[in-house]
């Protein structure tokens, strides 16, 4: 076999490894985000506490108010460190090899190749103010995060609104996040990745950071034939046939283009100066090597938790139970148990009956008629405990 056709070879594997990594990723995300809905004796974490966006809010909200949000867990600022981690090297790696939403919509760019048969571009004169939104929207949601003391971007996620499908409060709690989710994967089947390009906060954040990374893709003109297989392989639209370094904060260091280029040699991936050189499918396994190792430890230590607690155990037996610690998933039974109030307060301040009174809270708070919201029953915990 000739040396050209094994350097074809080895792209095409680079590129089916990749596309393997994220839909096993996005399978394992989107199974854990299912069992999570479902009534089991064990269940896993909620998406909020399986996503390092979370981490950001919290972080800058403990910074600003020297208190957590609610509903972030530790696990949220270890998949954020692994994120950091991976960012000092390639950059915006985790976008392109690990994000399961954008796995999403990839799978959906390559349905949308299958159906028309080519994929669009948006015209450069809207697609150039559009790309500065996920700047907007990692502010705002920030700030808001700051301001009310909790996720603020959580109704009106699309990734929060995926985990939820087959949830009780998809419609009501949901409905703007499952919106975006539709209107995202509708527009990935024309343009690539169209929720990573315009309003992802997660991608607004790396793409700020994005210089401080080591490896970047470098384009040597003198064996580059003008071919345009980058251009044409790069799902955010750079022009990497025209620059002989890809500096672009919009490059989210999937290394496709460097998988599509024919030439050997013409694009790499080098550190300042070119002294250092990695591979894509280093890269690749790189990345995931370094989100393995964080969460393998921290899971192993404890850090990194799996499955929700019964509120009995998060409840702090040194100190007074903070009504905070109750979530969606928890019962009114739980409740009753860790906070001493009788059942039947319960049942009449909420109007619930006893079957509902061991059912999870969201499934009884997103009901029809007499509906309401769990901060809600925290509040009432509170006031409770005045009394």
């Amino acid at each position: 076999m000739s040396e050209l056709k094994m350097y074809r070879k080895r792209q095409k594997r680079i590129k089916g490894w990749r596309l393997t990594v994220l839909v096993v990723l996005l399978a394992a995300a989107t199974t854990l985000g299912c069992l999570h809905q479902l009534k089991l004796a064990v269940r896993p974490v909620g998406v909020d506490a399986l996503c390092p966006f979370g981490g950001i809010e919290s972080a800058i909200t403990l910074i600003a108010t020297g208190a957590m949000l609610e509903r972030v867990a530790w696990s949220s600022f270890i998949l954020l460190l692994a994120t950091l981690i991976i960012a000092l090297v390639f950059r915006r790696s985790f976008c392109g090899h690990i994000c399961p939403l954008g796995a999403l919509q990839e799978l959906a760019a390559r349905l949308g190749r299958v159906i028309f048969g080519k994929r669009l571009t948006v015209p450069t004169a809207v697609d150039r103010p559009l790309r500065f939104l996920k700047y907007a929207v990692l502010v705002v949601f920030v700030a808001l995060s700051v301001i009310l003391g909790q996720l603020a971007i959580r109704p009106y996620d699309p990734w929060a609104a995926w985990n939820h499908l087959i949830g009780p409060d998809l419609f009501t709690g949901f409905l703007v996040g499952f919106i975006v989710l539709v209107a995202s994967l509708i527009g990935s089947l024309l343009f690539d990745r169209i929720f990573c390009k315009y309003l992802c906060p997660m991608g607004g954040f790396l793409a700020a950071i994005r210089r401080v990374g080591w490896f970047r893709v470098r384009r040597n003109d003198s064996t580059c034939t003008h071919c345009y297989a980058c251009d044409k392989a790069c799902p955010v639209n750079i022009k990497v046939e025209a620059v002989s370094e890809v500096h672009s904060l919009e490059c989210i260091d999937c290394n496709l283009c460097v998988n599509a280029c024919p030439v050997p040699n013409t694009l790499t991936l080098t550190g300042p100066r070119g002294r250092t050189r990695a591979s894509a499918a280093g890269a690749l396994w790189i990345t995931v090597a370094v989100f393995a190792v964080v969460i393998g430890i921290t899971s192993i230590t404890g850090s990194f938790q799996w499955t929700l607690q019964p509120l009995a155990k998060t409840a702090d037996l040194d100190q007074a139970f903070d009504p905070a610690e109750i979530k969606g998933s928890n019962t009114f039974k739980e409740v009753s148990e860790v906070t001493g109030i009788p059942a039947a307060e319960f049942l009449q301040r909420f109007n619930i009956t006893e079957e509902e009174f061991t059912n999870p809270i969201r499934d009884v708070a997103h009901r029809e008629t007499g509906g309401f919201e769990v901060e809600e029953l925290r509040e009432f915990v509170r006031e409770r405990f005045k009394q």
